[in-house]
């Protein structure tokens, strides 16, 4: 089973300016340019009909809540240090988001490290998406392995373009380069008038994940641990962690674990939440295979 995932829409306002593009490597030689994703692979998403506590794309945790409910998502992490050497084409994003986790639209930003078809890399970028609309946009190269990443995703309903009304606003920021920071700000304006589908989405979800591509192609490369400092959520009028709201909220926490596509066995394995920020808000996720 698959969730919504890595996969835009018009945005008006993107902030910062991207750097140039350097490779960044873990213990390999010099490779020049960084390289993006596949625009085939930024243009192919996966979905799932309705939440579950495993999953062969997400690992992390998600809330589920009434829709129009949740007003933000936000987390921490570090850019975890990919291999390259044993499979390849690779791919690993980690990014927070809201909805995706049983709806059909998606609104996240976040990080990837990305081994090449020949086994170069690793190349680290920082990207932004609202689907259903396009795909993954690759921002910048000069994030590395290791840095630490703070982004949030907000949903404002007051927030008005004309008589169109719900904004998002994306933003990553790279805590150790600045450089690889974005902004982006959504227009509700971009509806799909044949599925009823626009960039407001339905406010129902929200995640901290770490995600393998396998049923598209890619292996999930080695990256040893990733570990999410934080992961919060504002529902209903309280901000907390994602496993702590409290039950006036309405928000059902559930612990995702990444099943291999290929393998059938546990491909991401997720602790328990521990308190950092807040209560139930901080956790690991273990690479355990390839595929």
């Amino acid at each position: 089973m698959g969730l919504v995932g890595f996969g835009l829409a018009g945005a008006l306002v993107v902030a910062a300016t991207e750097a140039s593009h350097v490779a960044q490597s873990v213990g390999l030689t010099n490779l020049g340019p960084a390289q993006k994703i596949p625009a085939s692979l930024a243009k192919r998403l996966h979905h799932v009909s309705s939440p579950s506590s495993s999953s062969t794309n997400w690992g992390g945790y998600a809330d589920t809540a009434t829709a129009g409910t949740i007003l933000e998502s936000y987390g921490v992490w570090q850019v975890p240090s990919i291999s390259c050497s044993s499979a390849y084409p690779a791919i690993n994003d980690n990014w927070v988001g809201i909805d995706g986790f049983g709806t059909g639209t998606v609104e996240q930003g976040g990080t990837y490290g990305y081994c090449t078809s020949t086994g170069a890399g690793p190349y680290y970028w920082t990207w932004w998406e609202f689907f259903p609309y396009n795909g993954i946009q690759s921002f910048s190269s000069s994030v590395s392995a290791g840095d630490w990443i703070e982004a949030y995703i907000l949903f404002n309903p007051q927030f008005c373009y004309g008589s169109s009304c719900g904004v998002y606003t994306i933003v990553v920021n790279d805590l150790s380069n600045s450089a690889a920071d974005l902004s982006v700000v959504g227009n509700p304006t971009t509806c799909n008038p044949s599925n009823g589908a626009c960039e407001s989405g339905s406010d129902s979800t929200v995640e901290c994940i770490s995600e393998s591509l396998v049923d598209q192609g890619y292996y999930l490369p080695d990256y040893g641990t990733t570990t999410f400092a934080t992961c919060d959520a504002t529902v209903n009028g309280h901000y907390a962690g994602i496993g702590g709201l409290p039950s006036s909220a309405g928000a059902t926490v559930y612990k995702v674990t990444t099943i291999g596509f290929l393998s059938g066995l546990t491909q991401q394995k997720i602790s328990s939440l521990t308190s950092f920020d807040y209560h139930k808000d901080h956790f690991v996720i273990t690479w355990k295979r390839y595929d």
